[in-house]
């Protein structure tokens, strides 16, 4: 479209105006007016739509552009921004505005070039959109401000506000956010020459964000030389800090931040790390938009143009984030793409240990990590996509490293990371990789377990992996991998068996994990399975204890239910299947653990030869096998008949126990052996028993022969057949002659039992017995081994004759071989002393007696039966069981007498009384005994303690029902024994005798469990309950626990009638809490007296406590139920009598609800007596409780008041055992329910437990503890859970907190409790927030100031005092003691209160602050307060800041504390509270230090106005420079104490503030005034130190070579000079220095000033004058400087004068002249002074003379006087004089005019003698050169033109040094 001509003329003439205008501008200030009102518009015409105005304006801005090169010219940049904003549509106008702004910005003043900022934010999101190359230069721009802009501090109102101070909106904020990210991102890359190449990128940005951040493609806008260039990483620090203010919201810092975090610049990563960690708490990580954003970065963009992956550490930190997002897990391909890059490719090969290759260690552990962090939180079938490949690459990973055994130099962290993680996909995904045809997987892992040696760390890897893997294979998966999964577990437990040791393989066991598969995939009935857990445990002597464990559960039916139950599933509702014995036994013994698929169960074989191929092979395993094989039969026996067995902890023992004890169940075993189809397997088990208990080389066998015993007792003769026992019954010969008694007695049981069946060979038997009967011939002759074989052989012929008699009792008497045995046995019971033979004839005459093979009568042919039966007596008393047993089956072969009038003591009366007699045994153990004899001797064989003594059937035995009566042995009838041994028991038990007493209640417990089915016990049991009842209360613990269990059976025996009977009987006994009749019990029976009956822990025992509990209750058939559930002496626990006495519940008859609901007091003491010290009453007291009460929660819920306020009052009673067991009971009640339950207790509770706290016993304070850490936990635990529990948690706090703060608790005398009550309070600090705490806050902080002290062991003052006995100092000890207050969790916690302290909270901690400070006393509550005042100051300083002033004041009063490290505390505190102080209070506290540092009498005050100094200088920088004309000047001064420290302090404080010496010049007047107002101080530190200040303020000033100028030198002179007024002291020399350096520098006032020249001169002789030796050799020096420096003095009479002096009293010459009086002299005793004194007088000689003022005569004549002094000068021939008397010789000479005569001879003598000395020649060559100097000076004189000639044999070789000689011969010659 054209333009309009006219509206074209009219714009160009416009132009031109302007045009002219600028060009008529002469001056750079018209020029910058003009250009502010008129560059803007003309800009704006390049909008126009002609083309010749828009050339025009290009024309004019090239002439603006040649006139605005000076910087000086500013241009109206914020007008040309907003031009700029707003003509956006506009590209021309855009490209010139901001043309002028990038160069104009830089001239405006930083002010105004801040208030740009806002307006260059604002809306560059959409200026982006515009145009990417104008929003670059804006974001150039925009860096370029914020390098000048200063950020508020973090957290404050400003920084909070500053979002919308620069008026950032969401899209800006984002737009910057993400840019500041992509600048972090940016690394600038070298441009190459070549213009075709690809365009530059770098990783994580495109071509197109390269170009962006750089000014497309500038190199200059990164060049820091440059004009308008930015330093890189400056920039990327400043836009980190930029990120970490209020200026962004976390959700758009995130990512910058986490691109900073991985940068390589330390600045950058750390400031992003921190702001990270804050933002990533807001990051929701689940986003799917921000891991692919994650993802993108991590892979960059396949586009060529698009962003390249970002590098390693930054890979690193987003891996880390991947693995903390579920979300992450839902991208597999991604997941593997990362593993694939990231394991295999070669870049990434940590070949060495550079920081490459650490740095790719790193990244793989991220991958790992990531990995690990989806196999165990990905979805199913996300993994299974990618499961298979992974595991590939990491397999793959691990193969590259050396497998199975790892290379050199592998990172084996990495390595086993890798099996893990494998373990884990394959566990994600097990269809594919695990439940597959070969089971490679599997395989490989197992293989790796075994062969991968890389170390125990891999190792464990591996094993995590198989356990991962382990789950798949524990659910159902196809028959066929079954079976190959079977035979790999095999292989792998197998392999430990059959590796070659001897080969140098490594190996490592796989066994227990093979174990483990097999128990936990395979069910309890696979019969593989149990042969690799027979294998585990009957491994090597050295296998691991938890291989054999694991085999041990594997076969244990309840350990491997337990280990394999399923969560929620009640154990009795997994119904547990268990082998089929002929199948496990035909895969063990016929298969042995090979091809058990091709198993046929009908295999004919040999049972012999199998079981010695076996045994071949794996004869360690059969033990094990035997054993188990057995249990499985009883069990399948069992489970035929319905006999109800349960499963259940030590399932083997009560199966062989009710083998053993309950004739069904041994019938049950019959019926199930006499089936065909098990004959077989049960032969094999037998004839294994068998070979092992025959084999010479087995030594004990253990349980072996009891099971090979009780099986073949169990067993139909036709498996006996079957294993070949009765043909090879002599085999047992060697075993029952064996010296093993186990292996013994039962080969001899085994023998009498196979022996004695009609199948075996006659012949056999008789030519055995006939070996038998010859050997027991031997007997009285026999020794050692002998004695066990005849005692073996009279045992074995024993069970032979009494089997033989019962199978076949018609066999002939005449000639029987029963009187042969029996004549040997009675001789050896009557002769024999030793118990070998004795045991053996009492097992001999034992089995006789029992099945009747003898009687009295026959016995009496021999021997008195009566004498018999008092042999055996002498032996059972001492407590031999079995002589007691073979008593007890002797009384059952003698006739009943019921005749009572008989005078004559029949046998049966005898041997009654003896067994009666045997109470007097003390083992209560050995009682059980007697009562099992006599329960034989009253009813004979229908005694139950006989049941496993029948142990072979009549031959007339009926089958039918299987469980038909057995036919027993007949003996002597009884018909009244029963009731007699009852009677006589019952009284036994009334008797006051103990013994008896004990004995009787035992026998009738035993009398009650043998005979309870007889109709007899019936009629007693009334009897029974009564005297039962009666021993509850005896003393002995024995006695109690038999009556308990007794009156359980009372109960259990007795029909309905009776037992209602027993229960009116107990509740008359406990009606009304009163004795009835003596001997009952009730509620306040007192059972024992304290320490009667020890228990261990107390004197109390458990049935007190049940009876108490039932009386409270009412019920007193309760008492049954109670008696039955304490078994807690160790007798109930012995073998026999847990089978015997197994416990038994007795909760049948009455509701137990019923009396419970109306006795609800019940509750609270049993709920005690749950938590009882004595551990037999806590675990009655807990059987009871879960017996009694159904639901254990609702129950407590219910009565939890009633419990609450019953524990509390018994947690103070006398009794400590109550104490104990009320604090336990507390801690239960109170974990786990609503603080609503329980608040209004919880002020008592706490104040009972300190109490006890403190209690006498350790063992309740212990319980008190436990109870206290249980409501700290619960506390913290309630604090912790933040806003949803504020009310539990404040209602608690406010509480518990005032109870610990009072006397109770950190108050309290006992130092338990104090410690305790502290490490609440410090749980209660760290768990809680703001709200709970800032009301307490106050008063913690306080009062945990005050513990820093109290809880400060007292060894540590100890030591304070008496540091110097361990070689240490009171420093060193209270640093140790500052280091222990800074690292204590007190502090800690007080810090912690502080931070989260609001305005409120302040109010009220300041003035407790204020009387922690007056109130501490320790080192450690001084410096805590110290610290917490610093910590306000730096941490919380908006809150603190209206304080600051009081408690600046408040130090001061502190600082004068007599130990030095609070002392410096409080200073260094100052230090920090001054930042927020007042100038006011500032400048009082700086008067504060003049005083503490002028007006004290000690270093200490000094010390600590230094220390407050440098505290305000380097805590408070900003302030102490807005006042350093106030402390400069004093800092200035105290840098030159005579204190080492406080110097040191002050110097310090200088040197930091201070750039170089010239500073002084600034404070010239201050310092001086300051010094010259203590010059005349009367104490002598102050005044030397401004006399040492004066003089360094010399110094400074004349550090240059410039003079002093008039001004300065006026200042300085009177403080000068006053200075050096008074008497000498050490350290004066300094001041002389100084006013030698004036009077050379000063001369602009000394010259105008006669008055100041005339006392210049009168100090420098006053100075001289002095007799102060160590201060003398100064003066004399000064004295000639200070006359060289003076051209119009001439001294030379006065200095000879002193010098004279001075001479005379060094080299010892008398001299009556009186010294100064101003300085006392001392003798001249030290040679170095002495020397040094002597080389200032020559010094001064040679100095003091003036050439300008003495004619030549005058000079002749002076040289004269001088020469001769300097000539005895030297006389001492010290090196150092020598030196100083060349070079002042060379000087004056250089000086004094060629014409000067020096004719004089003796003037001539001297020098000679000064000059040629001939020791001279032993100095070093320097001074010889030096000499040589100093004569060619003096040659150049006419008169000495001598001395040429006599240096001449020096020059002509004489001096050995070449360049001495050079320089000799210049003398005499003109240069």
């Amino acid at each position: 479209m054209a333009s309009d001509p006219a509206v074209e003329a009219k714009e160009l003439a416009l132009i031109a105006k302007v045009e002219m205008r600028i060009a008529l501008a002469d001056t750079e200030k018209k020029l910058e007016h003009l250009l502010k009102l008129y560059l803007a518009p003309l800009l704006l015409k390049l909008g126009s739509e002609s083309v010749a105005v828009r050339n025009k304006v290009i024309s004019v801005c090239q002439h603006v552009n040649t006139r605005i090169k000076s910087q000086d010219i500013k241009l109206p940049v914020a007008a040309l921004l907003k031009q700029f904003k707003e003509n956006a549509h506009v590209p021309l106008i855009r490209h010139f505005d901001i043309l002028y702004v990038q160069q104009g910005i830089s001239r405006l003043p930083l002010s105004d070039r801040l208030e740009l900022l806002p307006i260059l934010i604002q809306g560059i999101a959409a200026d982006y959109n515009k145009s990417a190359q104008h929003a670059s230069q804006l974001f150039h721009l925009i860096l370029r401000l914020l390098t000048h802009f200063k950020l508020p501090p973090r957290g404050s109102k400003e920084d909070d506000e500053l979002r919308s101070t620069l008026g950032l909106n969401e899209e800006d904020a984002t737009f910057l956010s993400r840019w500041f990210g992509k600048l972090i991102l940016l690394t600038i890359l070298r441009q190459t020459s070549s213009e075709t190449g690809p365009s530059p990128r770098c990783p994580g940005l495109s071509v197109e964000e390269y170009k962006f951040l750089t000014l497309q493609g500038k190199p200059e806008a990164w060049d820091p030389t440059a004009d308008t260039g930015l330093n890189l990483p400056d920039s990327k620090a400043l836009v980190t800090r930029f990120l970490a203010s209020g200026l962004f919201k976390d959700d758009e810092r995130f990512l910058p931040a986490l691109y900073a975090s991985a940068d390589t610049n330390s600045r950058i990563s750390e400031a992003g790390e921190d702001v990270l960690k804050r933002a990533l708490l807001s990051k929701n990580l689940e986003d799917p938009k921000l891991v692919e954003t994650l993802l993108e970065l991590y892979f960059g963009s396949s586009a060529s143009d698009g962003a390249m992956p970002v590098r390693v550490p930054l890979r690193i930190k987003i891996l880390t984030i991947l693995s903390k997002s579920v979300a992450s897990t839902a991208y597999p391909k991604q997941i593997a793409d990362i593993v694939e890059d990231g394991l295999l490719s070669p870049e990434l090969n940590p070949a060495s240990r550079s920081g490459a290759g650490r740095e790719a260690s790193r990244m793989r552990s991220a991958i790992f990590s990531v990995v690990n962090f989806v196999a165990r939180r990905g979805s199913p079938g996300d993994l299974s996509t990618i499961a298979e490949s992974l595991v590939g690459n990491l397999k793959g990973f691990i193969v590259d490293q050396g497998w199975p055994k790892a290379d050199h130099d592998q990172d084996l962290e990495l390595r086993g990371y890798g099996y893990e993680t494998i373990g884990l996909l394959a566990k994600a995904s097990p269809e594919n990789l695990l439940i597959e045809p070969t089971l490679n997987l599997l395989e490989w892992l197992f293989r790796s377990l075994r062969e991968d040696g890389s170390g125990k760390d891999v190792a464990v890897s591996i094993e995590e992996a198989l356990s991962s893997v382990l789950g798949a294979f524990a659910k159902p998966f196809d028959s066929s991998i079954r079976r190959k999964f079977r035979q790999t577990l095999l292989k792998y437990t197998s392999s430990s068996q059959t590796d070659n040791s001897d080969t140098d393989q490594f190996s490592r066991s796989t066994r227990y994990v093979a174990t483990r598969f097999a128990n936990r995939c395979l069910p309890y009935n696979d019969v593989l399975a149990r042969w690799i857990d027979v294998l585990a445990i009957s491994g090597r002597s050295n296998e691991r204890h938890e291989v054999v464990e694991e085999g041990k559960k594997g076969l244990d039916p309840y350990w491997f239910s337990m280990s394999n139950s399923t969560p929620g599933i009640h154990r009795e509702q997994q119904e547990l299947s268990f082998p089929d014995l002929d199948q496990l036994v035909h895969f063990i013994f016929v298969q042995q653990g090979e091809h058990e698929d091709d198993m046929d169960i009908d295999d004919g074989g040999d049972v012999v030869r199998q079981v010695q191929q076996f045994h071949q092979q794996f004869s360690d395993t059969l033990p094990v096998i035997i054993t188990f094989c057995s249990e499985i039969a009883m069990h399948a026996a069992l489970s035929e008949k319905n006999i109800r067995e349960e499963v259940s902890e030590d399932w083997g023992r009560k199966l062989e126990t009710m083998m053993s004890t309950d004739v069904r169940a041994r019938q049950a075993f019959r019926a199930y052996a006499a089936t065909e189809s098990h004959g077989r397997s049960l032969a094999i088990i037998l004839r294994a028993s068998f070979d092992r208990l025959t084999r010479d080389d087995v030594g004990d066998v253990g349980d072996i022969g009891t099971t090979f015993v009780c099986l073949l007792s169990l067993c139909s003769e036709t498996i006996w057949v079957q294993a070949g026992l009765l043909r090879e019954f002599r085999a047992l010969e060697s075993s029952i002659m064996s010296n093993n008694p186990n292996r013994r007695i039962a080969a001899a049981h085994a023998y009498g039992l196979l022996a004695s069946h009609k199948e075996c060979d006659g012949e056999s038997v008789k030519k055995s017995q006939t070996r038998f009967f010859d050997k027991i011939k031997q007997w009285k002759t026999a020794v050692g081994g002998e004695v066990n074989q005849i005692s073996g052989i009279v045992v074995a012929l024993g069970y032979l004759l009494s089997r033989t008699h019962w199978r076949y009792s018609d066999v002939g008497w005449s000639e029987h071989p029963v009187h042969q045995l029996l004549e040997t046995v009675l001789d050896m019971l009557h002769t024999s002393t030793d118990n070998t033979f004795k045991n053996a004839a009492f097992l001999c005459i034992d089995q006789l007696s029992l099945f009747s093979v003898i009687t009295p009568s026959t016995i009496t042919k021999h021997s008195r039966f009566q004498e018999v039966v008092d042999k055996i007596y002498d032996s059972a008393k001492t407590g031999t069981t079995s002589a007691i047993l073979a008593l007890g089956h002797l009384s059952m072969i003698t006739e009943e007498n019921n005749d009572d009038s008989a005078e004559q003591s029949t046998d049966y009366k005898y041997i009654e009384d003896k067994l009666h007699e045997l109470h007097e045994v003390r083992q209560p153990e050995v009682q059980f005994s007697v009562g099992e004899a006599l329960s034989c001797f009253a009813v004979g064989w229908d005694s139950k303690a006989l049941t496993a003594e029948l142990d072979i059937e009549h031959p007339e035995q009926q089958h039918d029902p299987w469980d038909a009566p057995l036919t027993a042995p007949t003996g002597p009838s009884r018909q009244s024994t029963l009731a007699t041994v009852l009677e006589k028991t019952l009284k036994g038990c009334r008797q006051t005798k103990p013994s008896l007493k004990k004995a009787s209640v035992i026998w009738l417990l035993c009398l009650l469990q043998y005979c309870g089915h007889r109709p007899e016990i019936q009629n007693f049991l009334p009897q029974c309950q009564t005297a039962f009842k009666l021993c509850l209360s005896d003393r002995d613990e024995v006695v109690q626990e038999a009556a308990s269990r007794g009156l359980g059976l009372v109960y259990e025996k007795g029909d309905r009638q009776l037992k209602d009977d027993l229960v009116r009987d107990l509740v008359g006994s406990f009606s009304d809490n009163k004795s009835k009749m003596s001997g009952t019990v009730s509620e306040d029976t007192q059972l024992f007296e304290p320490g009667a009956l020890p228990t261990g822990d107390g004197s109390v025992t458990t049935y007190k406590d049940i009876l108490s509990l039932a009386s409270e209750v009412g019920d007193s058939s309760l008492v049954y139920r109670f008696m039955s559930l304490a078994s807690n002496n160790s007798i109930w626990s012995s073998r026999a009598a847990f089978g015997r006495f197994g416990l038994s519940n007795i909760f049948s008859d009455s509701s137990v609800d019923g009396y419970l609901a109306e006795n609800p007091k019940l509750y609270p003491k049993l709920y005690r007596y749950r938590f009882d010290p004595n551990p037999n009453v806590q675990r009655s007291m807990n059987d009871i409780w879960n017996a009694l009460v159904k639901d254990s929660s609702a129950t407590i819920d219910k009565h939890f008041d009633a419990i609450m306020d019953d524990l509390l009052t018994s947690i103070l009673t006398k009794e400590w055992r109550v104490r104990q067991a009320s604090c336990a009971a507390v801690a239960d009640l109170v974990q786990g329910r609503n603080i609503e339950k329980y608040e209004k207790y919880l002020s008592d509770i706490w104040d009972k437990c300190f109490k006890v706290l403190d209690d006498i016993k350790e063992s309740v304070r212990a319980a008190a503890a436990s109870l206290a850490r249980v409501l700290t936990g619960i506390l913290t635990r309630s604090l912790e859970a933040g806003d949803s529990s504020l009310k539990n948690a404040g209602a608690m706090l406010s509480r518990v907190l005032p109870f610990l703060l009072s006397s109770s608790g950190l108050e309290s005398s006992a130092e338990e409790v104090r410690i305790f009550a502290v490490h609440t309070l410090l749980q209660i600090v760290k768990k809680s927030n703001a709200k709970t705490l800032n009301p307490h806050s106050p008063e913690l902080v306080e009062r945990l100031l005050g513990l820093l002290s109290s809880l400060e062991p007292e060894a540590v003052n100890y030591i304070h005092l008496n540091a110097s006995k361990y070689n240490l100092t009171e420093q060193k000890v209270d640093d140790m003691r500052l280091q222990s207050v800074r690292s204590s969790p007190l502090t800690e916690s007080i810090e912690r209160c502080l931070d989260l302290a609001d305005a409120d909270t302040m109010k009220e901690l300041g003035p407790r602050i204020e009387v922690a400070m007056k109130n501490a006393v320790g080192l450690p509550s001084k410096v805590g307060c110290s610290r917490v005042l610093v910590t306000l100051s730096t941490r919380h300083n908006f809150l603190f800041k209206p304080y600051a002033d009081g408690f600046l004041k408040l130090i001061q009063k502190y600082v004068h504390d007599r130990n030095d490290t609070v002392s410096s505390s409080y200073a260094a505190a100052a230090g920090y509270v001054a930042r927020l102080a007042s100038d006011k209070q500032l400048l009082a506290t700086i008067s504060f230090c003049h005083k503490l540092y002028f007006e004290s009498d000690n270093d200490k005050s000094r010390l600590s106005s230094g220390d407050i100094i440098l505290s305000i200088s380097k805590n408070a920088a900003d302030r102490f420079t807005s006042l350093s004309s106030e402390i400069l000047p004093f800092i200035f001064l105290g840098k030159h104490d005579s204190h080492d420290d406080v110097k040191r302090l002050f110097g310090d404080t200088w040197s930091d503030n201070v750039a170089g010496s010239r500073a002084v010049l600034l404070y010239l007047k201050e310092i001086v005034a300051l010094a010259d107002s203590h010059l005349e101080s009367p104490k002598w530190v102050l005044k030397h130190t401004a006399a040492k200040t004066i003089a360094d303020t010399v110094t400074s000033v004349t550090t240059g070579s410039e003079q002093i100028s008039k001004s300065n030198a006026q200042i300085i002179w009177p403080a000068l000079d006053k200075a050096m007024g008074g008497k000498t002291w050490d350290g004066k020399e300094i001041v002389l220095e100084a006013f030698v350096r004036f009077v050379e520098r000063g001369q602009s006032l000394w010259k105008e000033n006669t008055k100041i020249s005339k006392q210049i001169e009168k100090v420098a002789v006053r100075e001289a004058k002095r007799q102060n030796k160590a201060y003398r050799p100064f003066a004399l020096e000064a004295l000639g400087n200070t006359a060289r420096a003076r051209e119009d003095l001439e001294l030379s009479n006065t200095a000879m004068e002193v010098v004279e002096g001075a001479l005379q009293e060094l080299l010892g010459e008398d001299d009556e002249g009186e010294k100064m009086d101003v300085d006392g002299g001392e003798v001249m005793k030290d040679l170095a002074l002495k020397e040094k004194t002597l080389s200032a007088c020559i010094s001064l000689l040679l100095n003091i003379l003036n050439p300008s003022k003495l004619s030549p005569a005058e000079l002749s004549k002076r040289l004269s006087a001088i020469i001769p002094l300097i000539a005895k000068a030297n006389s001492t021939h010290a090196k150092d004089v020598h030196l100083k008397t060349f070079t002042s010789f060379k000087s004056l000479f250089e000086r004094l005019p060629s014409n000067t005569p020096l004719t004089d001879a003796q003037t001539k003598s001297a020098l000679e003698k000064i000059l040629f000395d001939p020791s001279f020649e032993g100095l070093p060559e320097a001074m010889r050169m030096k000499r040589a100097e100093a004569l060619v000076a003096i040659a150049k004189v006419p008169d000495c033109a001598w001395i040429v000639e006599k240096m001449k044999p020096e020059v002509e070789g004489q001096e050995r040094s070449a360049a001495v000689r050079g320089v000799l011969a210049k003398a005499g010659k003109q240069e």
